[in-house]
C-alpha cells in the first residue's frame, strides 16, 4: 500500500492550529518559514506531521524543502489557503492505483474553475499552464531519481512572480514524466491574503511576462502574452487597460532581466 504526504508551505504560524484548520487528515511535511530554525514531530490521532521552521525564503525554497523530508510515497503540494477533503487520502490513493504508470496527477479543485478537458487523461505539454500548485501530486520518487525541483528564481518571495509550478511541471513533462488529469476534486480554496499578489497593476503584468518568458522562452511568451492579455481581459479591466496591460507584458518579454540578472 502507497503512503501520502501533504507538503504544506506557510509563513510566521505560531502555532500548530494550521493542521486542524486545513482538515490534514493524513501525515503531512509542513515548512513554516518565519524567523527560527527548528524541527518538530507532531503525532495526532494516527496522524504523523513533520513541523520545520525554517528562516529560508521563497515559496520554491519552501516546496524543495518539503520534498527533501519526505519520505512518502505520493506527494501532495499544498499551501495555508485551502481545506482538504475527508477523504483526500483515499481518492489520491485510488488514483495512482487506476493509473500505475501516471508519475504525476493533477486532481480539481472545488471552487476553481479549470480548463483541463472533465475526464482521466494524459495532460500535453501547453496544458501545464493550467494547473495550479494546490492541484499537483506525483510520486515522490519519480522527482528525485530525475533530479527535478522547484525553481528558486520563481514564486512567491522571489519578487519575480509566479509560475513556480508552471516551470515544474514543464520540466517534469520534458524528462519525460507522464502527467495525467484526474477530475476528482479534493480541496476547497479558503480566503488568505495572498504573499505575492497585491492587485493587476503594471508591475503584475511586467513580472508576468519576465517569468513567462524565462519559461516558456521568446517567441512563445509574445503569443501567450497577446493571449493573455485578451482573454483575461475581464479579470483586470477595472484596474488597467488592455493596452498598458499588453505594454507592460511585453516590456517584462523583452528586457528579459530574470535570464539576464539571475
Amino acid at each position: 500500500m502507497r503512503s501520502l504526504e501533504i507538503l504544506l508551505s506557510c509563513m510566521y504560524e505560531k502555532d500548530y492550529s494550521i493542521i486542524l484548520k486545513s482538515n490534514i487528515k493524513t501525515n503531512a511535511v509542513i515548512i513554516n518559514q518565519c524567523n527560527e530554525n527548528s524541527t518538530d514531530q507532531i503525532n495526532i490521532d494516527e496522524r504523523s506531521v513533520k513541523w520545520i521552521n525554517s528562516k529560508e525564503r521563497g515559496l520554491s525554497k519552501s516546496r524543495n524543502m518539503a520534498i527533501r523530508n519526505s519520505c512518502a510515497d505520493i506527494c501532495l503540494i499544498a499551501d495555508n489557503d485551502e481545506k482538504f477533503d475527508e477523504d483526500c487520502e483515499q481518492k489520491i490513493l485510488k488514483a495512482y492505483e487506476d493509473l500505475p504508470a501516471a508519475d504525476i496527477i493533477v486532481f480539481d479543485l472545488y471552487n476553481k474553475s479549470t480548463k483541463l478537458k472533465p475526464k482521466i487523461y494524459r495532460l500535453k505539454r501547453l496544458e501545464m499552464l493550467r494547473i495550479c500548485s494546490l492541484q499537483i501530486t506525483f510520486k515522490r520518487k519519480a522527482i528525485i531519481d530525475n533530479k527535478l525541483i522547484f525553481d528558486v528564481k520563481l514564486g512567491a518571495g522571489t519578487g519575480n512572480g509566479a509560475g513556480e509550478e508552471n516551470k515544474f511541471l514543464l520540466d517534469c513533462y520534458d524528462k519525460g514524466l507522464k502527467i495525467y488529469h484526474v477530475p476528482e476534486k479534493i480541496a476547497v480554496m479558503t480566503e488568505n491574503e495572498s504573499t505575492w499578489f497585491t492587485g493587476f497593476d503594471a508591475d503584475f503584468f511586467y513580472k508576468w511576462g519576465m517569468s513567462t518568458r524565462y519559461i516558456l522562452g521568446f517567441w512563445l511568451s509574445c503569443t501567450y502574452g497577446l493571449y493573455y492579455a485578451i482573454f483575461k481581459h475581464n479579470q483586470y479591466k477595472k484596474d488597467i487597460s488592455i493596452f498598458v496591460a499588453l505594454k507592460n507584458i511585453l516590456s517584462g518579454i523583452f528586457e528579459n532581466k530574470l535570464t539576464k540578472k539571475l
